[in-house]
């Protein structure tokens, strides 16, 4: 009986490491979903500064020290395939302040093909900006509540752009990147499927207070990113050739911040419902996204649905990545605002030890609600006993191998502990208790894959 029950607990993981795979479509490298060092989120623990910003157009207001979220520079499709395009979308940075009042957040996108093009060619077509495509911020300001799934009840995708959101979103706002144009709307949960609409759950910028513009110029101390990459694996990579395009000197010389393109955006904290007191205590989650229309080419905090189609045709223009017409899956953790909870990593270039935030809280929580239990196979261990929670722990529910997302490795894991093959630490016990029973065994793993199958 014992060797029929590791018969199929080894079966059970053979199959589920080969799903892996075939779900994700990603090179063992990137698969592994470990970014290399230069993309950071709340490094150092910064959440943003209390400061009120004047929405201006003028970058001078922000500062190093409001920097929540790192991304790369040149890590896009374009790298890779379809360097001939114009209007090059690259998220670098991610920016938060707040007062008693307002929450401001600020997105920084590049442009650093110029240090190899020459002006007025491909991506530096246009001045080097971007056109009329579309920005996204995503918020998560209230965990415990039903996030937004990326499409309006009819179906379809807010504005056409294929993004399912699995990171908990409650806030999205849609505006054009040509600041002005457009009617730019805010858009919350309209039913219990997550879904949203576009009447009574999609707010008028103008009417709830909400200001934004766009500042020609970077507010960056430094830009680090990809130079002459071979695959957009390098983004899992640290020792790729990454350079800071703030001192780098390319075939055309220094990158010149005029082709950056920094948005600074106001938002009234009673549009979202909450206080100066609940964000600094509580504190929200913030990610920037931006497309052509199609679907998202970057984010910052950094997700690998931006790179997991590099290499495939776009629909309409072979030439160029399929990544402008995928469909993503937002699974990376969203920056945190106001409080930062969970273990310090320092920025790049910081020397010191990475320490730990004295605070008993926990990130946010798992971003889809309780699955449902299932019946657990006579053929599996008996339940274990999970242990006290951690002090701290910077991870969410379910992501037992601490690489940031939840997907099928993490069942891997869990079926692995449970035919004990591997053993785990406390957090792990911790984090591997999905449907928080107060036990560790094939139902979460089950849950798991119910939730990364949409079947929850």
């Amino acid at each position: 009986m014992k060797v029929t029950k590791k018969f199929i607990c080894l079966a059970l993981i053979a199959a589920m490491i080969v799903s892996c795979f075939v779900v994700t479509g990603l090179s063992a490298s990137a698969a592994s979903g470990k970014l290399a060092k230069y993309y950071t989120t709340n490094a150092g623990g910064k959440a943003g500064v209390k400061k009120t910003i004047k929405i201006d157009g003028d970058g001078s207001d922000w500062s190093e020290d409001m920097r929540i979220a790192t991304s790369g520079a040149w890590d896009v499709a374009n790298h890779w395939k379809g360097a001939h395009e114009n209007c090059l979308i690259d998220a670098c940075g991610l920016f938060a302040a707040w007062d008693s009042d307002n929450l401001y957040i600020g997105m920084q996108y590049v442009n650093t093909t110029d240090t190899w093009q020459n002006a007025g060619d491909a991506s530096l077509m246009d001045g080097g900006k971007m056109g009329d495509l579309h920005l996204i911020l995503a918020l998560s300001v209230d965990p415990s509540k039903k996030g937004l799934t990326g499409k309006v009840s009819s179906g379809d995708y807010i504005w056409g752009d294929k993004i399912d959101y699995k990171s908990h979103v409650d806030h999205l706002f849609y505006m054009s990147t040509k600041a002005g144009l457009g009617t730019p709307g805010h858009f919350t949960v309209a039913d219990s499927s997550g879904n949203t609409d576009y009447t009574t759950h999609c707010g008028n910028f103008k009417n709830e207070g909400i200001e934004y513009k766009m500042y020609d110029g970077n507010v960056c101390d430094s830009i680090w990113g990809l130079n002459d990459s071979n695959s957009p694996d390098d983004v899992c990579s640290d020792s790729a050739n990454w350079v800071d395009y703030k001192s780098f000197k390319g075939s055309k010389g220094v990158h010149n911040t005029k082709y950056d393109s920094f948005y600074e955006i106001k938002i009234p904290l009673k549009v979202l419902g909450i206080t100066e007191s609940q964000l600094t205590s509580k504190g929200i989650g913030a990610m920037t996204l931006c497309g052509r229309g199609e679907s998202a080419l970057d984010c910052c905090p950094f997700d690998l649905s931006m790179v997991d189609n590099v290499k495939g045709n776009y629909t309409q223009d072979p030439s160029t990545s399929k990544e402008k017409d995928d469909i993503d899956e937002i699974t990376a953790p969203l920056a945190r605002v106001g409080k930062f909870t969970g273990t310090i990593t320092p920025a790049v270039g910081d020397e010191t030890e990475p320490a730990t935030e004295p605070d008993t809280a926990t990130e946010e929580p798992s971003t889809v609600t309780e699955p449902e239990t299932t019946t657990e196979p006579t053929t599996m261990t008996e339940p274990t006993t999970t242990t006290e929670p951690p002090t701290i722990t910077s991870f969410e529910r379910g992501d037992v191998n601490r690489d940031t997302y939840l997907n099928i490795k993490d069942a891997t894991e869990i079926q692995k502990m449970l035919a004990k093959l591997t053993e785990f630490d406390d957090e792990q016990m911790y984090l591997a208790d999905f449907n928080e029973d107060d036990a560790v065994n094939v139902k979460d793993a089950t849950a798991i894959q119910r939730k990364l199958a949409q079947l929850d």
